[in-house]
């Protein structure tokens, strides 16, 4: 099986090891659950030494953390639709954050942090954030000002519809082409977004 290149340092192929590994833990902690995924399973589906996981990730909570992390084009989605022209707010935090579990980029990580969230603190740790909206982005918080009840009900709202789409996969939300389902959910959205503390 291969591991790492033969070169020290940060070659392609440990990048390449790396990123398998992580597409691995994805498959696993979505299909199985923090709790009935394994070191030794990831390691067999990622077809790396089961060593190369503590060398990149220290453990499984180390590796669990780092399946969890968005790529840069996926940071700031909130941010970024709350800068937006106020009546566009609504759709543009829809399609964003929906977008993420429809994109094969992010998909894999979205259900791992759902399925998981109500059985590993880290996972809930990052909903209970999103939710609160303290990402870390101070953009974000400036948008936020006088409006952070707003912002939690709609991201609790679309949360909802993304659960009901992709993990139970109730029968009108998976069925609706995204279109729709943005068009569908977004005046919602926008109603929560406007609501501003007294």
């Amino acid at each position: 099986m291969a591991t790492t290149t033969t070169r020290p340092g940060r070659q392609s192929g440990e990048s390449g090891n790396r990123e398998r590994i992580l597409a691995a833990a994805r498959t696993e902690f979505a299909a199985t659950g923090f709790r009935g995924t394994t070191l030794r399973s990831i390691a067999a589906r990622a077809e790396v030494d089961v060593a190369l996981l503590s060398h990149y990730f220290g453990n499984k909570d180390g590796l669990f953390a780092a399946t969890l992390e968005l790529p840069p084009s996926a940071r700031g989605i909130a941010s970024r639709a709350l800068s937006g022209p106020t009546e566009m707010q609504g759709e543009l935090l829809t399609r964003g954050y929906l977008g993420l579990w429809e994109d094969p980029a992010t998909s894999a990580q979205m259900h791992v942090l759902a399925r998981s969230a109500l059985a590993n603190e880290v996972a809930t740790s990052q909903i209970r954030r999103l939710l609160e909206g303290t990402t870390g982005d101070p953009e974000l918080a400036g948008a936020l000002d006088g409006r952070h009840e707003g912002f939690a009900l709609a991201m609790a709202h679309l949360l909802g519809v993304a659960f009901g789409r992709h993990l139970t996969q109730v029968a009108p939300l998976a069925e609706l082409d995204f279109e729709s389902l943005v068009a569908r959910t977004a005046p919602a959205v926008q109603l929560h977004l406007e609501e501003r503390a007294a």
